[in-house]
């Protein structure tokens, strides 16, 4: 059985499986003003973040469902069926716009919610493609998946709370005391949602404590490989990746645009599986 491997521009992909043949990425897209551009594919992060710190007004949406349909149409003869691993259900529609997008275009598809995004999402895929090809089968496949989803550990902080205003996260209110204040959110993945659990004063007081228990966690060896990721900060991630050492299996991102867009510059953060 042929099968493709769907998923979408907010994932980073693993080494391992960075030129595999049978992935499809699907971009979202990042709205400048009122003109939508196709993630990854028509603007890039760098470029994202540059638009945020000029003032401009940034947002996102997520693929159309024809998106879905026209890719579906275009591979349904090439596969026997699709395996998707998409983005949060409870923090975009993209999930379900593949789901119907595989109705309408008559491909059969297991659809993966991965309650997260980011590398988390891509370490999910590249574990779900090392169990197809070796023979488990499809049931195994996504019982597995179904319980890998509560492994997701992501955390990270903001520098301001303006670009969560703008996004519609927070109140203008909140965001302004919030910034008068210096009061920084560390905020962290939970039940497919991106919740605040703690407020520090001061960005540099909310790094410590990040990095604290980012440093933790590789002790405890509860995570093996780890994404520090940054919203236009790569000095400050490298710096931490330096720091940790070799205890694991370390790699810097720079955040998807889709969550960047959101977040702002100067966001930082880690994301990684729990070691099975």
């Amino acid at each position: 059985m042929k099968i493709a491997y769907i998923t979408d521009s907010t994932v980073v992909l693993p080494d391992s499986i960075q030129h595999h043949p049978d992935i499809h990425i699907v971009p979202l897209y990042v709205v400048k003003g009122d003109q939508p551009y196709k993630d990854g594919v028509e603007v890039d992060a760098k470029t994202v973040y540059e638009w945020i710190d000029a003032g401009e007004r940034v947002s996102t949406s997520q693929p159309a469902i024809g998106d879905f349909v026209t890719l579906y149409e275009s591979i349904k003869d090439q596969y026997d069926m699709g395996i998707a691993v998409h983005l949060s259900s409870d923090l975009s529609g993209t999930y379900s716009a593949s789901v119907q997008g595989a109705e309408i275009a008559e491909f059969k598809l297991l659809a993966i919610d991965s309650r997260a995004g980011i590398y988390t999402m891509g370490l999910m895929l590249e574990e779900l493609i090392e169990r197809v090809e070796r023979g488990d089968t499809l049931e195994d496949v996504e019982a597995y998946m179904k319980q890998r989803v509560e492994d997701v550990h992501i955390e990270l902080i903001l520098q301001n709370l303006t670009q969560m205003q703008k996004g519609g996260r927070i109140s203008k209110s909140k965001a302004l005391i919030g910034n008068m204040l210096q009061l920084k959110p560390v905020l962290r993945f939970e039940d497919g949602l991106i919740v605040p659990y703690q407020t520090v004063r001061t960005y540099k007081k909310a790094q410590a404590q990040l990095f604290e228990a980012l440093r933790q966690v590789i002790d405890s060896g509860e995570c093996t490989d780890v994404s520090i990721f940054h919203g236009n900060v790569p000095e400050l991630a490298e710096s931490w990746k330096r720091e940790l050492g070799d205890k694991a299996k370390i790699r810097v991102d720079t955040l998807a645009s889709l969550l960047g867009a959101h977040t702002g510059s100067g966001s930082i953060g880690f994301s990684f599986l729990k070691a099975k």
